[in-house]
């Protein structure tokens, strides 16, 4: 799967959190704070319009065991990508990129698992091979992808 990455999204490994958060998956859920999120079978994504709410969320997370970035600053169990510029720092296992949700020129940010091997792939190819995860009563028409709207090669 894939999933919605609009406004800044904090993009969360659930392996990690089964591995290393303090209360494991009913632990992190107890910590996010709005209802933004959508899942995977290897993703979190929670949503925000700040970046001081995102921050504040991040040190949640970190605080409750999950590392944010290692020594060279790439994510390592959760990172961030903003909806119109991508991944804010490297991340190995994340791919990041907008691909049309529905055939209807209905453009949105997406965020996926990378396999181990990190062979890149496009945004399209990973939606054509997955479904998009979005939050529960998420419309596009609705929906900052739509009120933002990308439009390719434009």
């Amino acid at each position: 799967m894939a999933v919605l990455a609009e406004a800044l999204s904090v993009i969360v490994r659930k392996d990690a959190v089964a591995r290393r958060l303090r209360g494991g998956e009913a632990g992190f859920l107890a910590l996010v704070p709005n209802r933004t999120l959508c899942v995977d079978e290897r993703l979190f994504r929670i949503g925000f319009l700040s970046p001081e709410e995102t921050a504040r969320f991040t040190d949640a997370l970190q605080a409750a065991g999950l590392v944010f970035l290692d020594e060279d600053g790439a994510a390592v169990d959760l990172a961030v990508a903003d909806q119109q510029h991508g991944l804010t720092t490297a991340c190995r296992w994340l791919g990041f990129g907008r691909a049309d949700c529905d055939g209807q020129a209905h453009w949105v940010s997406l965020c996926w698992f990378r396999e181990a091997d990190g062979t890149p792939a496009d945004a399209q190819a990973a939606l054509a091979r997955h479904a998009l995860a979005v939050p529960a009563g998420w419309r596009f028409e609705h929906s900052l992808s739509h009120q933002f709207a990308y439009t390719p090669n434009a």
